[in-house]
């Protein structure tokens, strides 16, 4: 992000290099940059966190198959309903 885009009114101000409201413009630029660094690695972890709840989704999927391939359908509906009962 560039500081010309950052309040740039400050710069054009009569004696502004004796006072800290340059330093203080650019430490908003600096906060800005920070925000949308984060929001970055924010959108990354969703989308990982969306990826990693998928495969636990299909590796449920899979175990509950495999149960059945093991016991019969019936025994583990059973299961299931004790282990999930109605509220």
């Amino acid at each position: 992000m560039n500081q010309q885009r950052i309040m740039p009114l400050i710069d054009l101000l009569p004696g502004v290099v004796t006072t800290d409201l340059q330093q203080r413009r650019d430490t908003i630029l600096e906060l800005t940059r920070q925000a949308a660094e984060a929001t970055r690695k924010a959108q990354l972890l969703t989308r990982q966190a969306e990826q990693l709840r998928e495969r636990a989704n299909l590796s449920a999927c899979s175990l509950e198959g495999d149960a059945k391939g093991k016991f019969s359908a019936e025994a583990v509906e059973k299961a299931k309903s004790l282990a999930y009962p109605p509220r």
